[in-house]
């Protein structure tokens, strides 16, 4: 028989697992939307800035709140969906 022990992460251990797998969701939501922030983008420019609100609500994200499992996720514009 194995002897090997399993053990349960702590309170504040999956809270930090939580945060982490939040920056990893805003890292990608930023990465599909750092085209639009190009000079030779498509978008017009008042889309691009509303694409730019967009990105910062993302980046803003890890500093919104104190608990990672009620993140109010910023609404992608219309155009981008």
């Amino acid at each position: 028989m194995n002897d090997l022990e399993l053990s349960v992460p702590s309170p504040d251990e999956v809270k930090l697992l939580e945060w982490a797998a939040v920056r990893t969701r805003r890292n990608q939501l930023l990465a599909g939307t750092d085209y639009t922030q190009t000079a030779d983008s498509a978008l017009a420019e008042a889309q691009r800035a509303e694409v730019a609100v967009y990105r910062q609500a993302l980046r803003d994200i890890p500093e919104s709140g104190p608990d990672p499992f009620t993140i109010a996720w910023p609404e992608k514009p219309e155009f981008l969906k």
